[in-house]
């Protein structure tokens, strides 16, 4: 039994249900939505939803930034995906926005105004302090259950992720059930060979997933690149050359060093560093051994003998969890390791992809749909990867309790 409630656990039909979705999007200056991969990923809840009620709570962006800005176009792209009317309300909790809710009928969904535009949604409070909000208890009262979909948000103790969680019965969406079953999945590592494929330049992030995963003891490997491989292999005792090595320490990570050097020395064999790399040497790629890095070039790829030798690791992998490109993905001279590294995946039994910067590169390679799951949540995915305890599930798990006692 799961300790967090279903859909499958609630009547549907004709109920009033309270959505957390995560639409926050990308838009240019127009105010045109440019990528609606979060949309797609609710659809399956909203379409488990059609019998009921439904009013959807989201965000755009946060004050101060340019894209800061109403929820009207999410409404219409929504009203696109379902091919039915998704009505955008210009108010959170207000008259209007009460009234729309008591007049709903079955089958119809609202949209209401972006959450941010609240000032007390930004703030990283306990869920008892925010169910004591004017938002949950102007709202709550009009609901039957509360239903968070919204995974990429929910390592943040926001009011509308945690605070309709202690008044109303609480479910997890079919986005967020995915999300939790899979990244469960790559954690427990219960098939083998179980691989974790890390790189990107956030290493403390990385580090922490590493120290997870060894802690639980499911994973046979962990392929390190990008700057996650640079810091490990300046704990090797590998000279990385001058230009590295100043760049690991303009980002904070020369305390990681040490980190690294202790996961190493208990788990040598766990832990597979590149052979090779690719410099950039005036925007050309240079292939050199790890043994011959100048001091003046920066690390921009990992090298062909290390592509090969990883891609052919990955495809004989039942499970196999990738987080963070393995170079300057951007720059088509340096994407060579982060596309063969993510082809790689899709001929493993089950490849389970982080957020961020993965995810846009599996986009931008259109290997989405050979993925056993590209997850939604940046931050999200890698708190959950790290062994953190994610703010929107606990209070989903302690609603749980409450209901089935």
């Amino acid at each position: 039994m799961k300790d967090y409630l279903t859909l499958d656990d609630f009547p549907i039909d004709k109920q009033r249900i309270l959505v957390r979705v995560d639409v926050n999007s990308p838009m240019d200056p127009d105010g045109k939505i440019l990528d609606d991969k979060r949309f797609r990923g609710h659809l399956p809840t909203l379409r488990d939803l059609e019998g009921a009620r439904v009013v959807l709570l989201a965000h755009q962006s946060r004050a101060g930034k340019k894209d800061f800005t109403t929820l009207e176009a999410h409404a219409r792209r929504f009203s696109q995906l379902l091919h039915r009317e998704v009505t955008y309300v210009d108010d959170i909790f207000g008259s209007h926005a009460r009234e729309s809710i008591k007049a709903m009928k079955p089958g119809e969904v609202i949209l209401l105004e972006n959450t941010r535009f609240y000032a007390e949604e930004n703030i990283n409070r306990p869920p008892e302090d925010h169910a004591k909000s004017h938002m949950v208890r102007q709202l709550s009262p009009l609901f039957d259950l509360f239903v968070n979909d919204a995974f990429a948000v929910s390592h943040r103790s926001h009011l509308s992720v945690v605070g309709f969680t202690e008044v109303l019965p609480s479910a997890a969406g079919r986005l967020m059930e995915k999300e939790i079953d899979s990244l469960d999945m790559g954690i427990r590592g219960n098939e083998h060979p179980s691989i974790f494929v890390l790189g990107g330049t956030k290493a403390d992030d990385s580090i922490k997933v590493i120290q997870n995963v060894f802690r639980r003891g499911g994973v046979d490997q962990v392929l390190v690149t990008g700057v996650v491989a640079t810091v490990f292999q300046m704990a090797a005792g590998i000279n990385v050359g001058e230009k590295n090595r100043e760049f690991v320490e303009g980002l904070d990570y020369s305390e990681m060093v040490p980190v690294a050097k202790d996961l190493l020395d208990k788990s040598p064999d766990k832990i597979v560093l590149p052979q090779d790399v690719a410099l950039d040497k005036d925007g050309e790629r240079l292939e050199v051994a790890m043994e011959k890095i100048p001091p003046d070039l920066l690390i921009a790829d990992i090298g062909l003998e290390t592509i090969v030798d990883f891609s052919k690791r990955i495809k004989e992998a039942k499970i196999v969890v990738l987080n963070g490109t393995a170079g300057i993905f951007e720059k088509e001279k340096f994407a060579l390791g982060t596309a063969e590294i993510l082809k790689a995946a899709t001929e493993a039994g089950f490849a389970i992809a982080g957020g961020g910067h993965t995810s846009a590169a599996i986009e931008e390679l259109g290997l989405e749909p050979k993925f056993s799951h590209v997850s939604t949540g940046g931050g999200a995915s890698i708190s959950y990867l790290s062994g953190d305890q994610l703010p929107g599930i606990e209070a989903l798990k302690r609603a749980a309790t409450r209901y089935r006692k």
